[in-house]
């Protein structure tokens, strides 16, 4: 696990926001009202030069993606990058990357879902925190909740937005601290035997998905459990893990499928974290020291996110 992580300068109004397409074509209405959210918001906005490009399914080349990636890093006028949408495609770019380059340049990166391979990859790899959030052409395009527009406000600007996030259920009672990674669980997964396989020693591992059935959940996480990701964790956090009860729709079967795959480990766990795909998508910051308390049934968050 990276110990000492970099962490970026906050945002001003006024400052350059860069969009980006690292994964699946975007719609240019949907991209083009998610920036007038942005400048509504305060911020200047620089749209990537290939963010609207396609190529079959992908916005883009994965070279010409990759390549906007390291030059929005590399922008000093570009003080935070988001991206446009998830979908798939961004661990295609992850050969491309010059980690030790992205490095130099630490800055707000703002994605979900599919970009949950780069928000680990820049940790893990760059050791830089990252945020684990709303995408442009998605919640800024579409509308979220006050409560998740201030958080991730309070975030990015001053490194600080709530100071803890409640979540409902408790699977295993405990406290610990750790850094937090994590995020799709179907992505995580596709990083297994790769050069970017998460190293969860001593982390507290946030997992979501959306539309999995528990079968298929039961089958990923396994996987992970297999391959000793499991075994150090310091805690688990879940989010609500929206459509993924089943034909039935009941809760119950998913978390014994949980509960069974982590019936030989004793640190805490919790469900319900309103985060990623889940409703109101509450920022995380990745990278980040957090303590997990399921007894207060809480995630706090223990340092600022930004300088």
């Amino acid at each position: 696990m990276i110990k000492a992580l970099r962490k970026p300068l906050c945002l001003h109004r006024g400052d350059v926001i860069g969009v980006i397409s690292p994964a699946a074509a975007v719609e240019e209405e949907k991209l083009r009202r998610g920036c007038d959210e942005l400048e509504r918001l305060g911020f200047a906005v620089q749209v990537g030069s290939h963010a609207l490009d396609r190529y079959r399914f992908l916005a883009g080349t994965d070279s010409d993606r990759a390549g906007e990636v390291t030059l929005m890093f590399q922008d000093p006028a570009v003080k935070a990058i988001l991206c446009s949408r998830a979908g798939y495609g961004s661990g295609r770019l992850l050969p491309f990357l010059d980690f030790p380059t992205l490095a130099r340049h630490p800055k707000i990166f703002l994605g979900y879902s599919d970009v949950t391979l780069l928000l680990n990859a820049l940790v893990q790899k760059a050791g830089l925190v990252c945020f684990h959030g709303p995408v442009v052409a998605g919640e800024f395009a579409n509308g979220f909740s006050p409560r998740s527009l201030a958080h991730l406000l309070g975030l990015l600007t001053t490194g600080r937005g709530e100071e803890t996030i409640a979540f409902p259920t408790v699977l295993r009672p405990g406290v610990a601290e750790g850094r937090l990674l994590g995020g799709c669980l179907s992505v995580l997964v596709t990083t297994l035997g790769t050069p970017f396989a998460l190293n969860t020693d001593g982390a507290i591992l946030f997992i979501e998905d959306i539309g999995e059935k528990p079968y298929r959940i039961d089958r990923m996480l396994t996987q992970l459990k297999q391959a000793g990701k499991l075994a150090g964790l310091a805690g688990v956090i879940f989010s609500g893990m929206r459509s993924c009860f089943g034909d039935g729709n009941d809760p119950a079967l998913l978390l014994s499928v949980i509960m069974d795959v982590f019936a030989d480990y004793s640190y805490p766990i919790g469900f319900g974290l309103p985060a990623g795909h889940d409703g109101e998508n509450l920022a995380l910051p990745l990278g980040t020291r957090v303590r997990l308390d399921t007894q207060q049934r809480h995630l706090a968050f223990l340092e600022p996110a930004v300088e």
